[in-house]
Order: structure tokens, then sequence, then C-alpha cells
């Protein structure tokens, strides 16, 4: 009888041991950053106000489709004016 207990006794905190080692929780693996993803604040002025610049902030991404978006305009409009006025 002295033997089952001795043996539970090793049993006990050597299983313990082991659950806790495998649920040990692991060191977060850092994710690498998007540069793309940083943020950027610029001031922009208001059309029509001296007092009205304000802050507007958005991703490095954001920002490069905004720029792209607006040389996409621009030459649609540049291309549209190729018509002579007629008068």
């Amino acid at each position: 009888m002295f033997k089952y207990v001795a043996l539970l006794l090793l049993a006990v905190p050597a299983a313990a041991v082991a659950q806790t080692s495998a649920a040990a929780p692991q060191a977060p693996v850092e994710a690498k950053k998007n540069p793309l993803d940083k943020v950027i604040c610029r001031t922009e002025d208001t059309v029509g106000t001296r007092l009205g610049a304000h802050k507007v902030c958005a991703t490095l991404r954001e920002w490069k489709d905004q720029e792209e978006e607006n040389r996409q305009a621009l030459e649609k409009i540049q291309q549209g004016q190729g018509v002579t006025p007629s008068g």
C-alpha cells in the first residue's frame, strides 16, 4: 500500500509539471509591420478662408491611393480640354 501512495505522490506532481510546461504561453511573434500602414498627418487649407486649415490623418496607403485618384482625374480633365472652343 505504501508503494502505491509513494508512486501516486511522485506521479501527480510530474503530471502537473508536464501540463504547465505544455500549456505555458509562448512569446508572441511580432508580425512585421507594413510601412504602408503607417499613419501620416498633414495640414490642409480650406478653400475660401484663411483660418480654415485642418489636420487630416491617413495611412500611407490611403495617401497614395488618393494621389493616384487625383492624377487620373487630372488626366481625364486634360484629355477633355483638347477641344478648341468655337466662337
